[in-house]
């Protein structure tokens, strides 16, 4: 099973150029790092996709706005 810290899902919201849906994201995160990746933060670890974006979402270091979903720079921290 492959770990990768939240942060390299937040960077692929801030790097890429395309707009990302939930479900969008979700594939892109799948391609990059395979569907069975868990992901871990400073305080959280083993989360799925799914839970890592109710992680995300809950300490508005990601934002929705209708359907498209972005990283909120103001909220994230820098280590």
């Amino acid at each position: 099973m492959n770990q990768v810290h939240a942060h390299n899902v937040l960077n692929m919201l801030l790097a890429e150029e395309a707009t990302f849906t939930m479900a969008s994201l979700k594939q892109a995160v799948e391609a990059e790092y395979g569907e069975d990746v868990r992901f871990h933060t400073c305080s959280q670890q083993d989360l799925t996709f799914d839970a890592l974006m109710a992680f995300l979402l809950d300490r508005r270091k990601v934002v929705k706005d209708g359907d498209i979903i972005t990283a909120n720079r103001d909220r994230m921290c820098s280590h």
